[in-house]
């Protein structure tokens, strides 16, 4: 009988005549149904569905993802590589600093001890910005010291790294309400600015990494839509700016932000997580986000790290006991942006819980503004009119 319902990977991509990238961008646009297969980390389609793309049973048009070449980010079920290295494995020894140097092809010396200048009226710009959030002060302020640095205004490959560092620095302060940048390794600033501990800094260290970059997710595709001749600054503006759409930031963020409040206030975490299930709701950061189907290894990566961090501490034993019970009911890994929100947590980020992961992927956003820059031409991908047809 399962046989006959259901169909595997291979199977439904020979039957469809897709690669597997366009299988999961299929799933990913609700246009094919999925479902883990037990005792297996693999998971199985309704063939009804398959049929159903073959013979064109579905008005809905599934159009796939449009191709375009970068050498920056490569996604794979297994995990995340930065110009072929693993990020994971990068995450556990490497510096924020290198491995912001590896995906803008320079040299760690781009982050020097000289730091950009302030913008003008800086002393009375930034205590009136002091009460607005991070994200929005960061929109307020990085135009500023735009201006005020023209050397950011070098777009050559050399000095669109140098600002790149400048930019990081800036954002990180801006992020964990300081109001000037620091020279010291970008984690451990950020780790004093929050008063924790040398534990935690490494755990902040491992998660800029691994944030850094997930190849042309929706707030990457416009900033290369952008990336015209802007400057890093602007980059990470237009990155920031794509972050605050509704379906990004409250359909998913917000809801995780408040379901992980709940299980690591409860002293029944489990049963935080089955009232959600038994609603027949899906559980936040547990259903299938991207490539990865059954977990983000990146995740995983982050999560072990917390052990040594917050091994003892009651909100994190709470969160492993809720992960636990959501790994039994779906049969999926968390997603990576569980573990930032609760890091975010325990820093004290309050209402913006997802600064650390913000931070990293600012890395990103400057790497795919260069790139896009260094292509010949401006692209402009036409649109597939869908209106109706003049007479």
């Amino acid at each position: 009988m399962d046989d006959e319902l259901y169909v595997d990977a291979v199977e439904a991509t020979e039957m469809l005549g897709v690669t597997m990238s366009t299988l999961y961008a299929y799933v990913s646009r609700k246009k094919l149904r999925s479902f883990p297969t037990p005792g297996s980390r693999t998971r199985r389609y309704w063939r009804s569905d398959i049929l159903g793309l073959m013979t064109g049973a579905q008005r809905t048009r599934v159009v796939a993802p449009t191709p375009r070449d970068s050498a920056i980010t490569l996604l794979t079920e297994n995990g995340t590589y930065y110009r072929g290295h693993s990020a994971v494995e990068l995450s556990q020894t490497a510096s924020v600093e290198s491995v912001a140097a590896l995906l803008w092809q320079a040299d760690t010396a781009i982050f020097t001890n000289r730091l950009p200048r302030l913008p003008a009226f800086h002393d009375v710009v930034f205590p009136a910005l002091a009460t607005i959030a991070p994200q929005d002060r960061a929109l307020a302020i990085l135009p500023l010291i735009e201006q005020a640095n023209p050397l950011a205004f070098d777009l050559s490959a050399e000095g669109f790294a140098r600002t790149g560092a400048d930019t990081l620095r800036w954002l990180a302060a801006i992020m964990v309400n300081k109001d000037s940048p620091s020279t010291e390794p970008l984690h451990t600033f950020i780790a004093k600015a929050r008063s924790a501990s040398d534990d935690v800094a490494d755990v902040i260290r491992r998660a800029l990494i691994l944030a850094a970059d997930h190849e042309f997710d929706p707030t990457t595709n416009a900033v290369r839509s952008a990336a015209t001749g802007v400057t890093p600054y602007s980059a990470v503006l237009v990155g920031l700016l794509a972050g605050r759409g509704q379906k990004l930031r409250v359909k998913r963020t917000e809801t995780m932000r408040r379901l992980l409040r709940e299980i690591t206030a409860s002293p029944r975490p489990e049963d935080v997580v089955v009232s959600v299930f038994k609603a027949g709701e899906t559980i936040p950061a547990f259903d299938r986000y991207d490539i990865h189907d059954t977990g983000d290894p990146r995740a995983e990566a982050l999560l072990s790290a917390f052990h040594k961090a917050f091994g003892s501490d009651p909100e994190f034993e709470r969160l492993t006991r809720a992960i636990d019970v959501a790994v039994e009911l779906t049969g999926m890994r968390p997603s990576f942006i569980l573990p930032i929100l609760f890091l975010g947590q325990k820093l004290g980020l309050d209402g913006h819980e997802i600064g650390i992961g913000t931070i990293g992927r600012a890395i990103g956003w400057i790497a795919h503004a260069q790139e896009q820059q260094m292509l010949p031409g401006v692209e402009r991908p036409r649109a597939t009119y869908t209106g109706p047809l003049p007479e």
